[in-house]
Formats: structure tokens, C-alpha cells, sequence
């Protein structure tokens, strides 16, 4: 049996599934406080829990390569408290509950520490999702 040297999924169907997973629906970006994996490999995570956090709505623009990204700033509540360290986002496809449909997990460098009255900002074409070509 001879082994094909090229396979994979086509940019047309590349850009298809990230526009029905990102460009076709209501999204809301969380701020993410641990993020690890189980022994069978699922997603065990943290979101930020505090009376003034809330997820904040997110859009992207559709794409018609293998690439999709935020097309708007999103701006977090002002913390009225102090929020502790931030290690990632997570896009999530309910303002609250729902399922974790995303995510991105910073640098170490990246970590963000908030405190009483700082705002946080995912800025513009931040949040990138995509297939490797």
C-alpha cells in the first residue's frame, strides 16, 4: 500500500470551521485563572471568580484563510477588588456556564496581576485561532 505524503484539510474547509466555530455566533471572552489537562488529556480549568468580573462579548471577522482573529478590543469591568493573577482567556459560547470553546494561555512573562480598580483589555486581533498549514 503505497502512503500518501500530502493530507490534511483544505483551506476552504479550514475557513469554514473557524467561521461556524467563531464568526457565526454570540462568543464571550473569560479571564482564565489555572489551566491544566487530565490524565485522559481533557481541559481542566479556572475562571476568575470576583463580584465585579463578568465575561465580556467577542467578535471575529470571518476569514478565508487558516487564520481567525478578534476584530475589536474587548474591555473587561473595572475590578473593584483585587482580581489576583490572570493566566490566559478563554472564549466561551455563554455570558454564563456554557462550554469552553477556546483558549489562550500567556507566556509566563505575559501573567497579569490585577488589582482594585485596573481595567483589563483583550486588544484587537489578540485572540488568534487557527490549523498550522
Amino acid at each position: 500500500r503505497k502512503e500518501n505524503k500530502l493530507s490534511g484539510l483544505t483551506l476552504k474547509t479550514k475557513a469554514k470551521l473557524l467561521n461556524d466555530t467563531f464568526a457565526s455566533g454570540s462568543l464571550y471572552a473569560g479571564l482564565l485563572t489555572k489551566m491544566a489537562l487530565d490524565t485522559a488529556g481533557s481541559e481542566v480549568y479556572s475562571e476568575l471568580v470576583a463580584a465585579s468580573y463578568k465575561r465580556m462579548p467577542i467578535s471575529f471577522s470571518i476569514t478565508s484563510s487558516n487564520e481567525i482573529s478578534n476584530n475589536a478590543s474587548v474591555k473587561f469591568p473595572e475590578a473593584r477588588e483585587d482580581w489576583g493573577q490572570i493566566i490566559g482567556v478563554g472564549i466561551f459560547d455563554s455570558l454564563s456556564g456554557g462550554n469552553l470553546v477556546s483558549y489562550a494561555i500567556f507566556d509566563v512573562r505575559d501573567v497579569v496581576i490585577i488589582h482594585s480598580l485596573m481595567q483589563y483589555e483583550v486588544a484587537k486581533d489578540f485572540y488568534v485561532a487557527g490549523f498550522r498549514m
